[in-house]
C-alpha cells in the first residue's frame, strides 16, 4: 500500500471534475511584513443551481486577516469520520475557506480503496464559505464551525504557510493518501504553529471527527466558560 503511493507519478493535467478543475494560486507582492495578497481561482459554487460552476479572485493586505475558524463536517454515522477545513476571517467581513481534498477526475467517486491505493491527486481548494457549507447542507451533513482563540499574527502566519503549499502544488503535484496526506493531517502540520502541544497522531490520521474535542482540550476554541457539549450545540450549522 505504502509502496504504491510512493511510486505513483502524480499528474497535473487530467479530465478533472468541475469542482476540482482549477487549482488556486496565491500571488504575494510588496512589503514582506505586510504584503499584498491576490488569491486566484476561489471556488464559489451554488450547489443547488444547474449553472453551479463559478470561480472568483480576492485581494487584500495580509494584515486584514483578523481571525480563524475550524469547521468539522460529520458525513458518516461513525462520529470519528469527518472532513475538516479552515475559514480565514478578514476585517471587512469577507471570509476565505481552505479545504484539502482528493482531486477527482470525471467518473471517479471518492472511496477508501482509492484513497489508500493512490487513485487521487492532492488539491487545496480555496473557496467561499457559501460553497464549502453549501455542499454539506445539500448532503445534510452535521457541520460545526469553531472560532479559534489565537493572535492575528498567528492566523496570518498560518495563511502564508498554506499559501506556500497551494503554490507549490501548482508546480509539483502530489498524490492524496487517506492516511499519509488527508484533509486533517495536511492542515494539522500548519495549524500546529498555534500551540506547543502535539496533536495526537490517531486523531489526525484515523479519527478526524475528534478534531473539535482536541481543540477544546488544547484550549483553542474561543468560547470561554462553556462545556464542550454547550459548544457543540452552539456551533452546529443549521441545515
Amino acid at each position: 500500500m505504502a509502496m504504491l503511493y510512493f511510486f505513483t507519478e502524480p499528474k497535473q493535467n487530467g479530465n478533472w471534475v468541475d469542482e476540482h478543475r482549477l487549482l488556486a494560486r496565491v500571488d504575494i507582492q510588496g512589503d514582506k511584513d505586510n504584503p499584498s495578497i491576490r488569491v486566484k481561482n476561489i471556488r464559489d459554487y451554488k450547489w443547488e443551481s444547474v449553472s453551479k460552476v463559478s470561480y472568483q479572485d480576492m485581494q487584500f493586505q495580509l494584515d486584514k486577516i483578523v481571525g480563524l475558524k475550524v469547521a468539522v463536517s460529520h458525513f458518516s454515522v461513525i462520529s470519528e469520520v469527518a472532513h475538516v477545513f479552515l475559514v480565514f476571517v478578514l476585517d471587512d467581513g469577507r471570509e476565505l475557506g481552505v479545504s484539502v481534498e482528493a482531486r477527482r477526475e470525471v467518473g471517479e467517486k471518492f472511496s477508501i480503496q482509492g484513497g489508500l491505493f493512490a487513485q487521487f491527486e492532492l488539491i487545496y481548494v480555496l473557496a467561499t464559505p457559501d460553497d464549502l457549507f453549501g455542499i454539506r447542507k445539500l448532503n445534510r451533513e452535521s457541520t460545526h464551525l469553531y472560532p479559534i482563540k489565537e493572535t492575528k499574527e498567528k492566523a496570518r502566519e498560518l495563511f502564508m504557510l498554506i499559501a506556500a503549499e497551494v503554490n507549490r502544488l501548482n508546480e509539483k503535484p502530489e498524490m492524496y493518501h487517506l492516511l499519509f496526506k488527508n484533509c486533517t493531517n495536511q492542515l494539522v502540520k500548519h495549524v500546529s504553529i498555534l500551540t506547543k502541544q502535539k496533536y495526537p497522531w490517531y486523531f489526525q490520521t484515523l479519527a478526524p471527527g475528534n478534531t473539535a474535542k482536541t481543540l477544546y482540550d488544547f484550549d483553542l476554541i474561543d468560547m470561554p466558560n462553556m462545556s464542550f457539549e454547550e459548544i457543540q450545540a452552539k456551533t452546529l450549522i443549521p441545515i
